[in-house]
């Protein structure tokens, strides 16, 4: 990297917080904004028509992020809470700002764990907002190209999955240490898109659309 062919990468950031700890209550927010210069198109992965540009930016993120977390005996229960607000800047590109592709913009999670004796067990949800995508304007194909609506201007539907685990410690005398666990994965078999493209089917020439899962 030497600024000329190659930017250098240059990042600034703030954040700022507070946290309460009272009769087993946990409550902490967070404040953050970062801004980093000097990053290419071709390092963000883009799979629409900004693939093959060689784009020189920045992009920005700002938001918040809360977590709320209560102990009653042998419970534990939280809750937290995220949201942002991510986008690209590339001045010689119109338009010149729009959402990054690893934005999320609402992020929910919680969860329970009870403890009794050797015996955990915990169960826990997470849903956020879909992430970015760009959609063809239409299913023309003109010159064996894909012509898209503006970059990452329509989003994935939004993700949702819940998990179950369990797992049993005992010591022995000896010093040994047994520990058996099992868990469930999307409990309720989720159907969850976390990127998606197109693509032209040179045997049929058509658009197809190529969805990655996330079970």
């Amino acid at each position: 990297m030497n600024d000329e062919d190659i930017p250098v990468l240059k990042s600034k950031q703030v954040s700022i917080g507070l946290t309460y700890k009272k009769r087993n209550w946990l409550v902490s927010i967070e404040n953050f904004y970062k801004n980093v210069s000097g990053i290419t198109s071709k390092s963000q992965g883009f799979q629409n028509q900004l693939e093959f540009e060689n784009l020189t930016g920045t992009y920005n993120t700002f938001g918040t992020e809360l977590l709320i977390q209560k102990q009653i005996s042998n419970i534990t229960a939280w809750v937290s809470y995220a949201a942002s607000k991510n986008n690209y800047i590339f001045t010689t590109y119109v338009p010149e700002k729009f959402p990054n592709n690893f934005e999320i913009q609402h992020f929910v999670a919680t969860g329970v764990s009870y403890k009794y004796q050797n015996l955990n067990f915990a169960v826990g949800n997470k849903w956020f907002t879909g992430r970015p995508t760009t959609l063809p304007v239409n299913e023309t194909i003109i010159n064996n190209t894909i012509t898209y609506k503006e970059p990452n201007s329509d989003r994935l539907k939004d993700y949702f999955q819940t998990n179950i685990s369990a797992s049993y410690s005992h010591s022995f005398k000896d010093k040994c240490d047994l520990k058996i666990g099992a868990s469930i994965q999307n409990v309720f078999n989720t159907e969850n898109v976390i990127n998606q493209f197109f693509r032209i089917n040179q045997s049929t020439e058509s658009i197809e659309k190529v969805n990655t899962f996330f079970a």
